[in-house]
């Protein structure tokens, strides 16, 4: 059977009987698929020391017949997320392994993105820039410029239920326009700067939109 390729980032890894691994990957011409990679967790595995996160990793493997695919070789790229960021890398590939699903066509460029931010940016606010990313390429948040339900551009808008209102739909808990404006700057310059009140709403607004999508929450320290 012919041997496939892709570059993937690699969400999470599962025990699977006493010596191997199933791995969920994020590839960029497969998105999100499985495989298993036989005798992964002895010692002297090749596979241990390369099957790591928060690298781009060159996989080869062959096609399942009916099931999922089998590993056959991974080479450890180029490191996305310094070491020092590890954990809240590690966050983003636990969010991203709920918001994309087994066959899902994509995922890699938008983790890449979400990667890039949290590295470019203070841990606090590129956490919560990061994951803003991956739940606004997922289509769980919209603009901050409306209301998600009449799209009416109103300088007061209120957070209610996951979801910025108007007054007309709903309202809620304002949302200054001031911090709309600095949340929608962040995702593009590492030079705007956030009081710790905004940053304390913007991170409830975010674990708002997880719970509602039934995800779980992250803990942004």
């Amino acid at each position: 059977m012919a041997e496939l390729k892709d570059t993937a980032f690699l969400l999470r890894r599962v025990a699977y009987g006493d010596t191997s691994y199933i791995i969920h990957f994020l590839g960029k011409v497969q998105g999100r698929f499985t495989l298993m990679a036989r005798g992964a967790r002895r010692p002297k595995s090749p596979f241990r020391p390369r099957l790591e996160p928060l690298h781009e990793l060159q996989l080869t493997w062959r096609a399942g017949r009916t099931g999922m695919g089998t590993l056959t070789d991974v080479e450890r790229g180029s490191e996305r997320v310094d070491a020092s960021r590890g954990l809240e890398g590690l966050q983003l590939c636990a969010i991203a392994a709920q918001v994309f699903r087994d066959g899902d066509p994509h995922g890699f460029a938008e983790l890449a993105r979400a990667f890039s931010l949290l590295s470019e940016r203070q841990p606090y606010t590129g956490m919560l820039t990061g994951i803003w990313q991956l739940l606004s390429d997922n289509g769980l948040i919209g603009s901050l410029d409306h209301c998600w339900h009449c799209a009416c551009a109103d300088e007061h808008l209120s957070w209610r239920n996951a979801e910025m209102c108007c007054s007309d739909c709903g309202g809620g808990a304002p949302v200054s326009a001031g911090l709309r404006r600095a949340i929608t700057a962040m995702m593009s310059t590492t030079t705007v700067r956030m009081s710790k009140r905004d940053l304390t709403m913007w991170q409830g607004m975010i674990q708002d939109v997880l719970r509602q999508h039934g995800l779980k929450p992250v803990n942004v320290c």
